[in-house]
């Protein structure tokens, strides 16, 4: 199963790669929180932007399409995290399935890096910077 079919099947996940017009790989993204919880929703919140080609004044690029990304999981199965400090900036973050669940896997250029598999999962867009 491709990364755009696993994500389209979770709720808000058409929307996230509507928003970006392709998978995102939430690279350089900011992983500003953490929440896990045997009992309730286990939470993913991550600012992440478009890297345009364009440059501004300084050279630096110019960073487009802003939005903090909700990722709330559900009947989480498997937790292995290292290096847990926050904020954290994710290199990459692959969405996997690993026989009945949902793995979210990311390596950390700073902070926390990891893998979460959880039974459900879903996706909360809000545009802008937090």
């Amino acid at each position: 199963m491709t990364s755009e079919a696993i994500l389209h099947e979770l709720p808000g996940g058409e929307a996230l790669s509507k928003w970006f017009g392709h998978v995102p790989h939430f690279h350089d993204a900011n992983l500003l929180e953490v929440k896990l919880s045997s009992q309730e929703q286990s939470v993913l919140r991550v600012h992440t932007w478009e890297i345009t080609d364009k440059t501004d004044a300084r050279g630096y690029f110019v960073l487009d399409r802003h939005v903090v990304v909700t990722i709330t999981l559900n009947d989480v199965t498997n937790v292995a995290l290292d290096d847990f400090n926050l904020p954290g900036i994710i290199h990459f973050m692959k969405i996997t399935k690993v026989d009945d669940t949902y793995q979210f896997a990311w390596g950390a250029s700073y902070g926390v890096r990891g893998a979460i598999r959880a039974k459900h999962a879903s996706f909360a867009l809000a545009p802008g910077k937090p």
